[in-house]
């Protein structure tokens, strides 16, 4: 998963070795340990069946975020009420940050107890992550079943998505067998240095919803519904016309679904695993052109002359540094 607590928060949140592609042999069982049917099922049909069941699961639990040199710890609560996801996670490293979803309603709780309203669509299997189907990702990955693990002392089912071209990273997702959430996921460069991992310490699976489980842990915090949510407003100023002439295959600009307005400076893209977003403004001067990685994320950042105006163009997500640098290029002002 991309650092989606990261994008949630600028919006208002394993090391196997590899020649060619990632090893799964770390503290691998024996496909012994899966059931016949689940010997039977492809890939594809795991990772469906992960859309299909984990969204609707309710358990708790405890994940470590890793990303680059940095790690956080985040307590999670998850389920299903009248027929809407609900979801509670807590850091619990520094200061105290949570983020509470109310079906499409996310609010983000920040460290001196003010709250920020926005608009979450779609279902995730646990975080603020919505994830493509597989014909969507199927253009540009192809789909692995890597066997069973253990993690967080509960039995999972490995898959694997490799990508058909250098435009984009490996990715891992371990499935727990009785809930299909994933326990384990991992992001790959294809050098084999892991960019990013989510991992239960702590999995426990409910059967009843407890909406007092829901509640912000930050005390003296309200949510109150608010009835028209100012989710992404852009200005006059914000204003530009502008498209992409290249992007990796499989990529769909998420605009239509209320990420951002249609002719925003800000637009956002998904390829159902990860994101990019680019950034076009005006500027006074060229500066701090080039490329860098953090962790996961890579950034981009260019500039380019229209109508007597230098306009800085700048492309940030979990995508090699390469990819980054060819998108901006890409950028067509209009």
């Amino acid at each position: 998963m991309i650092r989606w607590l990261v994008i949630v928060g600028a919006l208002c949140f394993s090391g196997w070795s590899l020649a060619t592609e990632p090893s799964s042999k770390e503290g691998s069982l024996s496909n012994s340990e899966l059931s016949n049917d689940e010997q039977s099922l492809t890939a594809e049909a795991l990772y469906e069946r992960m859309l299909e069941l984990a969204p609707k699961a309710m358990y708790q639990g405890i994940f470590s975020h890793q990303a680059g040199n940095q790690m956080q710890n985040v307590e999670i609560v998850h389920g299903m009420n009248n027929g809407d996801i609900w979801e509670r996670m807590l850091h619990l490293d520094g200061p105290v940050r949570e983020i509470i979803r109310r079906g499409e309603a996310l609010f983000c709780i920040h460290p001196d107890a003010s709250v920020e309203q926005l608009q979450k669509q779609g279902n995730a299997p646990f975080g603020s992550k919505a994830m493509g189907s597989v014909n969507q990702l199927k253009k540009a990955y192809d789909f692995k079943v890597l066997g069973a693990q253990r993690v967080a002392g509960r039995a999972v089912i490995g898959v694997q998505l490799t990508p058909k071209d250098e435009t984009r990273h490996f990715y891992q997702v371990w499935l727990d067998k009785q809930t299909t959430v994933p326990l384990r996921t991992e992001l790959i460069a294809r050098t084999g240095h892991v960019l990013e991992r989510y991992l239960f310490s702590y999995f426990k699976s409910d059967e009843v919803f407890v909406e007092s489980s829901f509640q912000p842990r930050n005390q003296g915090v309200e949510l109150q519904m608010a009835e028209s949510p100012d989710l992404l407003k852009a200005t006059a100023a914000d204003i530009l016309e502008w498209r992409l002439n290249w992007m990796p295959i499989g990529f769909m600009d998420q605009t239509a679904k209320g990420y951002a307005p249609k002719l925003s400076a800000r637009r956002i893209y998904s390829d159902g695993l990860v994101m990019f977003s680019v950034y076009v403004e005006g500027v006074e001067q060229v500066q701090d052109e080039g490329t860098a990685q953090s962790g996961p994320t890579a950034l981009a950042v260019q500039h380019k002359q229209w109508h007597g105006k230098t306009h800085r163009i700048t492309v940030v997500g979990e995508i090699p540094a390469a990819t980054a640098q060819k998108i901006a290029q890409s950028v067509e002002l209009r």
